[in-house]
């Protein structure tokens, strides 16, 4: 009974997904895009003008938090997401 619940969900995201990509023409947004709208904040530039920080946010770039383009947009439109993000960059560089 589980496993019919299980596939049964996981077909239902599946049907989704595809309406989404191909019906409504949905598209993941574009990480560099993203990116370079970061790149242009002043908190950003601030935070990157410290070596060791800049280090730890490029790391988060290739493998971390900044790799997630739903969290990027986060971060750039929500002032509790950004300062949690400099928060947890900081704390990592210590």
């Amino acid at each position: 009974m589980m496993l019919f619940l299980l596939l049964c969900l996981i077909t239902a995201g599946l049907i989704i997904e595809v309406i989404q990509k191909r019906v409504l023409k949905i598209k993941d947004p574009d990480i560099k895009e993203l990116w370079a709208q970061l790149e242009s904040e002043e908190w950003y530039e601030e935070l990157i003008s410290d070596p060791k920080l800049k280090e730890w946010v490029l790391l988060d770039k290739q493998n971390g938090l900044l790799k997630d383009p739903y969290y990027v947009r986060k971060i750039i439109e929500n002032g509790g997401h950004r300062d949690g993000y400099i928060n947890y960059i900081k704390n990592k560089a210590k």
